[in-house]
C-alpha cells in the first residue's frame, strides 16, 4: 500500500449510469483482481473522506490503472468531472484480491457496479489459460457497458426485461447450465448482496468453490473504523472488509 499522486488519462462515460476512469500508476506494487484504492476527489475539505473503488484493470506495460465507478453523491460526481491530466491522490492497492484458480472451469458472475474486479478478474484468468465464463446483468440493454475492455471478454449479457441476451438474472442463467458444472468449476462474484447470497446458495447446491467480493461503506479504508465490517459464521463474528476482504469464501460469511 502506498499513497501517491497520479493523472487521469481518460474519464469515459460506457451507459448512462457508469463511467471508466484510466489513469497512471506510480508504484512498483501491483494491484490484483480484486483489491481496490482509495482516491482523494478534492483538495478542499468537502468531501472530506477518501472513496474506495474496486481495480477494473491494470496494464504493466503502460503503467496505468483503471476503475469503473457510478455517480452516486458529491464525490463520485467530482470524480466525473475529471479530465486528462488532472491529478487524482490515491492510496493503494489494499485488500484481499481473488484467489489464483487452476481448476476446469471458472464462473464470473457480476451484477450493476460489481463489473470492474470480475472483468479485471476474467482479463486475468484469460491471459492464464483459464477456461472463463464471464455472466453479466443489468436491468436493461441500456446498462450493458460499452467499452473495449467488456468486449474483449466476451461476457454473457443477462436482462431482467430481455432487451439483449439472456432473459433473466445472472442466476436464472447459471441454473440454465448447472448441468455442466460440477468437480473442478469455482463462482467468483461480485455485486449487490442478494445476488451473492444467491450464488452461495448455488455453489451449496452443487459443491463448488465460491468467493464474493463484498460491496461494503467504507470510511477509513485500512480498517482502523470498523465501519464496514461483515458478518461471519466464526468467532468473533465479524470481518473488515477492507482489511481481511473485500474478497472472503463464501461459506465464511453468515447470509
Amino acid at each position: 500500500m502506498k499513497q501517491f499522486v497520479s493523472r487521469v488519462i481518460k474519464n469515459s462515460v460506457i451507459n448512462e449510469h457508469f463511467l471508466e476512469m484510466e489513469f497512471e500508476w506510480n508504484t512498483t506494487q501491483v494491484p490484483s483482481p480484486g483489491q481496490f484504492l482509495t482516491i482523494r476527489v478534492s483538495e478542499k475539505t468537502v468531501p472530506l473522506l477518501r472513496r474506495p473503488f474496486a481495480f477494473s484493470s491494470f496494464d504493466s506495460q503502460n503503467k496505468s490503472c483503471s476503475i469503473i465507478y457510478q455517480k452516486r453523491g458529491e464525490a463520485t460526481e467530482a470524480l466525473s468531472q475529471k479530465r486528462a491530466g488532472e491529478k487524482i491522490d490515491i492510496i493503494g492497492p489494499v485488500g484481499n484480491g481473488f484467489p489464483r484458480f487452476e481448476g476446469k472451469e471458472a464462473l464470473l458472475v457480476a451484477g450493476g457496479i460489481g463489473l470492474g474486479p470480475i472483468l479485471f478478474l476474467s482479463d486475468s484468468f484469460r491471459k492464464s489459460g483459464v477456461p472463463t465464463t464471464l455472466i453479466f446483468g443489468c436491468r436493461s440493454k441500456n446498462l450493458k457497458p460499452v467499452s473495449p475492455s467488456f468486449e474483449r471478454e466476451n461476457p454473457v449479457i443477462c436482462t431482467d426485461d430481455g432487451s439483449e441476451g439472456f432473459h433473466g438474472t445472472t442466476m436464472d442463467y447459471l441454473n440454465s447450465i448447472s448441468q455442466k458444472t460440477g468437480p473442478g468449476s469455482a463462482l467468483f462474484c461480485c455485486g449487490p448482496h442478494p445476488m451473492l447470497r444467491a450464488c452461495h446458495n448455488f455453489s451449496t447446491k452443487h459443491q463448488i468453490p465460491c468467493y464474493v467480493s463484498v460491496e461494503q461503506v467504507m470510511a477509513c479504508g485500512v480498517g482502523a473504523c470498523m465501519g464496514c465490517v461483515v458478518k461471519t459464521v466464526d468467532p468473533p463474528g465479524f470481518k473488515r472488509a477492507c482489511k481481511e476482504g473485500p474478497v472472503f469464501r463464501s461459506f465464511e460469511l453468515e447470509w
